[in-house]
């Protein structure tokens, strides 16, 4: 395996996210105290933003940090990466040198212009942090004139322009990173500020619109107000009251109920689970290295059934790519049917008629699929025994071998590339498994350019079945009729989905 995809386990941290910090969205369309005529979008949060500072991204709302800070490259609402700050941008041959051509109109909240060399300032800081998804392999970053700036891998790596549309693209005024005051003090560069004097830090955060930014007539609201609240309960109270437009997250119930006086919808597909088989090369558990246990393991479950879980929200899925993606294969749905009899075969001929035990850890984000999965896995024979495992404890533990298998959520990207780095990264592959075949399937598929660049390693990753995916997660909405919303690829990337209603 390269070694640039031993220092990441970047779908993690945005899982983690996802399970804690469930952003819980609302619209109150017009009013403002100040001026009838403004539109304020409030928006709640179960988790505040742990630091504004370049490269310190640790999960919760990017949308805030998307609106603050312009990314250098971005994601449209159909998950497609467009420029941005970098109007144009386009590799050499080999895709090895990436150039970014800066647009002349941007500025920073301090009045600054923000030229090429404020760009590679930014990237530079971010390179520093360590595991910035889509960096490691960069090797210079050069700004060549006052609007030019030239990114140099040491490998071809598709994952840094989709990262330049994510967390490794965010840019703010050079005079600030490495300062004290970055972390709550942000002077960004995008559509929105963050209002000093009515933020509490934690709490409420406060954004006022740019008037002047490039892009202004593409956000329809003045002013965007975020409250902490860590209960769904609370902020769907708050919508039933009119205090908020938008709640997401709801479970079957909450939903039915507010059909008909909100509108009510479902998002895209924004989380996948798996059972991480993890020790694929046998060192604790030596089943694991025989890939008819693992194609068995794949068998045993029935993802048809995962549904009935949470109607509405949890679907059964059998790749780890999204279906939105390039890399996802429709032949390969299926591959392995829920099929109790045949594992048991497969398990026979690999000498494990009797099965074996395994530990895996019991975690918030575990404890709603443990029965389905002890159930499923005791029928061929594998007995799993649940270790009681923190949140905060999750990532040392499972970078530290401990676990031969694990049920985990990782988020989609919107990135095949991206969440290749993270299935590779310490975290969810800490044993560093590795093959001449998978090397060079993801050498060509970095290299390659190509939509679906990254399908022939779903393929393999299949077909070995180094994974047994489980499900696909949806979060479910309800909105004020002041307020319009269109759900996006990539879920809570930005505030572009909402807009006023018309009249």
């Amino acid at each position: 395996m390269r070694d640039s995809l031993r220092h990441r386990g970047i779908g993690l941290v945005a899982a983690i996210a996802a399970i804690a910090t469930l952003s819980l969205s609302g619209c109150s369309g017009y009013a403002s105290p100040d001026n009838e005529n403004q539109h304020v979008l409030s928006l709640s949060a179960r988790q505040a933003p742990a630091s504004f500072a370049i490269g310190a991204y640790g999960g919760g709302e990017i949308m805030i940090q998307t609106s603050i800070f312009d990314t250098v490259l971005a994601f449209d609402q159909d998950g497609k990466i467009v420029p941005n700050l970098a109007k144009k941008f386009e590799y050499n041959k080999d895709r090895t040198i990436l150039t970014l051509a800066i647009r002349d109109d941007a500025t920073f909240s301090n009045g600054e212009a923000v030229d090429a060399q404020a760009v590679v300032d930014n990237l530079t800081a971010a390179k520093k942090a360590q595991g910035t998804a889509g960096l490691v392999d960069v090797k210079t970053i050069k700004a060549t004139d006052k609007h030019t700036v030239v990114v140099t891998l040491s490998e071809p790596n598709a994952s840094l322009v989709p990262n330049l549309a994510g967390v490794g693209g965010f840019v703010e005024a050079p005079s600030t990173i490495g300062t004290k005051a970055e972390a709550t003090r942000p002077v960004g560069s995008g559509p929105y500020t963050l209002n000093l004097a009515e933020t509490q830090i934690g709490e409420k955060y406060v954004l006022d619109k740019v008037k002047d930014h490039w892009r202004a007539d593409d956000y329809p609201f003045d002013r965007i107000e975020i409250s902490v609240i860590p209960d769904i309960t609370a902020a769907v109270n708050g919508l039933q009251s009119g205090q908020l437009d938008h709640v997401v997250g709801l479970s079957l119930d909450q939903s039915r109920t507010l059909k008909g006086q909100f509108v009510t919808g479902v998002d895209n597909p924004t989380t996948w689970g798996n059972i991480w088989i993890a020790d694929r090369e046998g060192e604790l558990v030596p089943a694991l290295a025989d890939v008819r246990v693992r194609r068995a393991i794949n068998m045993a479950l029935d993802r048809s059934a995962v549904k009935k879980l949470a109607p509405g929200q949890r679907h059964g899925v059998d790749q780890i790519f999204s279906a939105n993606g390039g890399a996802y294969l429709p032949k390969l749905k299926g591959h392995y049917p829920h099929d109790v009899e045949a594992a048991r075969e497969l398990m026979a001929e690999a000498g494990y008629s009797d099965g074996f035990s395994v530990t895996m850890p019991s975690t918030i984000a575990s404890t709603e699929f443990e029965p389905f999965i002890t159930q499923s896995l005791a029928e061929i024979g594998i007995t799993v025994k649940w270790e009681t495992t923190s949140l905060q404890d999750i990532v040392a533990n499972l970078s530290s071998k401990k676990f031969a298998m694990f049920y985990f959520p990782s988020t989609y990207s919107g990135s095949d590339a991206l969440d290749t780095e993270s299935a590779l990264g310490p975290v969810f592959n800490p044993f560093g498994t590795s093959t001449p075949e998978e090397t060079k399937l993801l050498d060509a598929a970095n290299a390659s350019g190509e939509p679906n660049a990254f399908a022939g390693l779903n393929r393999y990753f299949t077909e070995e079945a180094w994974f047994a995916p489980v499900m696909a997660n949806t979060f479910l909405w309800a909105h004020s009729k002041s307020v319009d919303y269109t759900p996006p690829a990539l879920w809570g990337y930005s505030v572009l989905p909402w807009t006023v209603a018309e009249d």
